[in-house]
C-alpha cells in the first residue's frame, strides 16, 4: 500500500464536525478495466440525511467521477469531475438527502486504453 494512502484511509471515518467516528454505509475496492465504467446504485428510501461520497485511486488516469441523484425513474447528474493525474486521484462530494426521497448513483469511468484502475469507494453518513 502506498504511504500516502494509509493516512487518508485512517482519517476517512473521522468527520471534521465534532470528530465523531462514523460507520461506512458502503466501502469497496474495485477494478475498472480500460474504457469501462463502474456504476453503483444506493437505495436510500426514507433515509434523510447528509452523506459524503469519497473515491481514491492510484491509477494512471484519466478517470471521470460522477454523482447522480435519482428520484423515481429520473436520474439527474449533480456533479462530475475529470482527473488527468498519473496517480493520487481523489474525489469527494457531499450528497444532501434532506427529505429522504432521493437515491444515489456513483459512477467512475476509466478512459485509459491500457491499464486497469483500482478505485476505493466510500459512502459515509455525516452526523
Amino acid at each position: 500500500m502506498r504511504r500516502w494512502l494509509l493516512p487518508l484511509l485512517l482519517l476517512l471515518p473521522w468527520q471534521a464536525v465534532g470528530g465523531e467516528l462514523t460507520d461506512y454505509l458502503y466501502y469497496r475496492d474495485v477494478n475498472v478495466p480500460p474504457y469501462q465504467k463502474l456504476r453503483e446504485f444506493f437505495d436510500m428510501p426514507d433515509r434523510p440525511g447528509r452523506y459524503e461520497v469519497t473515491m481514491f485511486s492510484d491509477a494512471f488516469g484519466p478517470l471521470t467521477f460522477r454523482v447522480l441523484r435519482v428520484r423515481g425513474e429520473s436520474e439527474v447528474q449533480v456533479t462530475q469531475q475529470r482527473s488527468w493525474r498519473v496517480e493520487n486521484h481523489e474525489f469527494q462530494y457531499r450528497f444532501h438527502n434532506h427529505e429522504g426521497k432521493d437515491d444515489l448513483i456513483v459512477e467512475v469511468a476509466n478512459s485509459n486504453p491500457v491499464f486497469t484502475a483500482r478505485i476505493s469507494v466510500y459512502v459515509v453518513e455525516l452526523p
